[in-house]
């Protein structure tokens, strides 16, 4: 519901909020340029009897002084039975130069308050700027729901970079257009009179108004206005000279009110009320007139509305891409097997829509929703199945918000056999949690587990079809699984150059280094990096095999500076994508795509770095170590089988240490020398790693699973007694995997 809340408006009026914004943008840089023209007796203290008398003396036929927002003193006097307008020199009086206002402000502040079309204009504006308030407040929340809790809003935005892009985007800009939808709302009702504009008591006269024009006071010496402060004058009209003399007019920002200019007293004052008081303010933060600064950070922030609008179309156009057509559904009513599935970005419906094809093709009756629309009873269903996504870290999807409290109201349950699968991320610390949650919900309502729960790492086509399997026979029928990911553009990648380690053709470990087909290599290629996209160390190349649907997935060890992009690959038995690369030769062509992940990098800052990695897991953590150009501390442990052809990087990892680039090697090596694996190479150098950690140190673990839980036991050892576990360091982004 938030997400419809967010996408809805926006899609509809994306149109008016560019326009909008645009010329918001534009007309922010106004009060800007009106301060800059101002003199420098503009900010001098001054009252208002001394600017009027001075700009009487020297400006024949004025008949009343503006003073702007800004600070600009315009007079208005008659010449020639014309009117005209000047901006004046406070401190002397003197004409700077005639007072015009600019016809391209003018016409930008139409299109901008009214579209050019009057009221009907006006209407359209103030429908925009609720839509506009309406996307900021759940955008707002929507990021604070992806980044795991408003006390994490500030922290590290993970996602692809279209993703990443518009919630930086969103996080910078939240705050201004938060205030300018809102005062731009505001302002709208007050212009329909939904809200007073206030003022609507006229000054009453304490005493007869009875000018004695016979003994009229110099302006300057006008007690009533020598009290007041030009700073606070919005304007003063004085009586036009050859004609009866009345009193003179005066509004400022606490009130409004007549002055005798005979005796110099106030024949009548008025204060602001507070309608006025809040209109004035309101007005002032939605256009920054009076506080440039804040006009021209509102005007920072409505230029980002047209990237986000941009950015917000394609990601709904990504999400509808990614719903699947699902043919043959039941009802709720008929259904004997309910599938739900929980998304936040669309992606766990394909999977959905393979496993509703499987399911029907084996004769049962399924019906598939979104799990906010659990029904309240579902009146043939044997059987609940769940895929739901996990958002941030162990949060709902946007999809299953609502799930939960729904299911306590559910009466169904017994007598009901139910199965989950998850999909999230290894690297967050409570990977697939919302999966989790739901399984022990289910179980607590009364339904029957069919098969333990299970997951899927970073949409891992093989996980889920193994899960598919054992549901399969949970259920007693065989799962005809025919799922094909949608996967992005491909660019051609040229093998350059290989280095083998491990002489059994078996275990083979290769490192590969790849540049853009179709590119010369020359003395500048290297230079200009021709025709690769951007990445970094760590990042992820997806490679999809001959005979395979699925991609395979490889940190990378080099980043786009390089110029090439480099990986670590060992041949596993059986391997269908691992044997194909470490079968290629030097010259030879494949299609990848490179897919970021920003979570496994080095964090921002000068703390140290602890690098920790077994057989080909230390790829990405060498493409650290090459790009610390600026000598950040950084350690590596690093464990192999043996210590000869197992030792990858070895000739370069002496040059980076010479370098300063790594500050310590410590290897482990299993199958030679003193046997021992890296976590026991931890624990030696516990008193200094502790040390290091309490010390601001990131760690960094990257390799197999089974590697990276002993290291996570050798650390909780490591930080035992100091206030600190290797699940808070988690959550703090202190402790990041890259596992497999």
């Amino acid at each position: 519901m938030l997400r419809r809340l967010h996408s809805v408006p926006g899609l509809i009026a994306a149109l008016f909020f560019v326009v909008i914004t645009l010329t918001g943008a534009a007309l922010s840089v106004n009060p800007v340029l009106e301060r800059a023209r101002l003199t420098g007796g503009a900010h001098t203290p001054l009252d208002v009897a001394t600017l009027a008398d001075r700009v009487s003396t020297h400006v024949p036929g004025v008949t009343k002084v503006v003073r702007r927002p800004s600070g600009a003193i315009i007079a208005y006097h008659d010449v020639d039975g014309e009117q005209q307008a000047s901006v004046i020199d406070p401190s002397t009086g003197n004409v700077v130069g005639p007072w015009q206002p600019s016809p391209v402000v003018r016409w930008l502040t139409n299109l901008h308050r009214k579209l050019l079309l009057g009221d009907g204009g006006r209407l359209a504006t103030g429908a925009t700027a609720a839509a506009m308030l309406l996307v900021v407040v759940s955008g707002l929340v929507l990021l604070a729901r992806r980044m795991g809790g408003w006390a994490h809003l500030f922290g590290r935005i993970r996602g692809d970079t279209l993703q990443r892009l518009h919630n930086e985007t969103a996080r910078v800009a939240l705050a201004g257009l938060t205030l300018s939808a809102l005062t731009g709302f505001v302002l709208s009702l007050t212009t329909f009179g939904l809200i007073p504009e206030g003022g609507a008591t006229q000054p009453q006269f304490t005493q007869a108004a009875r000018i004695d024009a016979a003994h009229l006071q110099p302006v300057g010496q006008i007690a009533a206005l020598r009290t007041l402060d030009v700073a606070a004058l919005r304007q003063v009209t004085l009586p036009a000279k050859g004609e009866p003399p009345g009193s003179i007019e005066v509004k400022t920002v606490d009130g409004a009110g007549y002055v005798d200019p005979s005796s110099g007293r106030w024949l009548a004052w008025q204060p602001a009320d507070g309608w006025q008081r809040l209109h004035a303010v309101v007005r002032m933060l939605h256009t920054g007139e009076g506080l440039w600064w804040l006009g021209l950070l509102l005007g920072a922030s409505s230029l980002c509305v047209s990237l986000l609008a941009v950015t917000g179309v394609l990601l709904w156009a990504r999400r509808r891409q990614a719903m699947p057509r699902l043919s043959g559904a039941s009802s709720p009513r008929d259904a004997d097997t309910v599938l739900l599935v929980g998304s936040e970005g669309n992606s766990t419906w394909g999977f959905a829509a393979a496993l509703h094809r499987a399911l029907t093709q084996a004769g049962l009756r399924v019906h598939v929703a979104p799990m906010n629309d659990i029904a309240y009873e579902y009146h043939s269903m044997r059987r609940l199945v769940v895929l739901t996504a996990t958002y941030g870290d162990g949060d709902a999807p946007a999809s299953a918000t609502h799930f939960l409290p729904k299911l306590a109201q559910s009466a169904a349950g017994q007598g009901v056999s139910f199965a989950v699968l998850g999909f999230g991320d290894r690297q967050f610390p409570h990977f697939c949690g919302y999966a989790a949650a739901v399984q022990s919900a289910l179980a607590a309502k009364g339904f029957d587990a069919l098969l333990e729960p299970g997951t899927v790492d970073r949409q891992s086509e093989p996980e889920f079809r193994a899960w598919c399997t054992r549901l399969g026979e949970a259920l007693g029928v065989e799962l005809d699984i025919r799922y094909t990911p949608s996967l992005p553009r491909t660019i051609p990648l040229t093998l350059v150059a290989r280095e083998d380690y491990d002489a059994d053709p078996q275990t083979l470990t290769s490192v590969l280094r790849f540049v853009r087909a179709g590119r010369r290599r020359t003395p500048w290629t290297w230079l200009a990096k021709p025709g690769l996209p951007k990445f970094e160390s760590g990042d992820l190349v997806g490679i999809v095999p001959p005979g395979s649907a699925s991609p395979r997935y490889y940190s990378l060890a080099s980043a786009s500076s390089d110029g090439f992009i480099e990986i670590c690959v060992r041949r596993h038995p059986d391997g269908l994508c691992s044997g194909y690369l470490t079968g290629l030769k030097p010259g030879q062509t494949i299609d990848a795509f490179v897919r970021p992940h920003p979570h496994f990098r080095p964090g921002e800052g000068s703390a140290p770095v602890i690098l920790i990695g077994a057989g080909t897991g230390i790829g990405p953590l060498v493409g650290f170590v090459r790009q610390n150009s600026a000598r950040r501390p950084m350690y590596l442990y690093f464990g192999a089988r043996d210590a000869g052809r197992g030792f990858l990087y070895r000739d370069e990892l002496a040059g980076l240490v010479r370098d300063r680039r790594l500050l310590g090697l410590k290897t482990a090596f299993s199958r030679s020398g003193r046997r021992a694996y890296v976590q026991d190479r931890l624990i030696g150098d516990a008193r200094g790693l502790r040390s290091l950690v309490l010390h601001g140190a990131q760690i960094m673990v990257c390799g197999g699973r089974g590697m990276a839980d002993g290291v996570a036991r050798a650390w909780e050892r490591i930080l035992d007694g100091s206030g600190l576990s290797v699940s808070q360091l988690k959550m703090q982004g202190r402790y990041v995997e890259d596992v497999y």
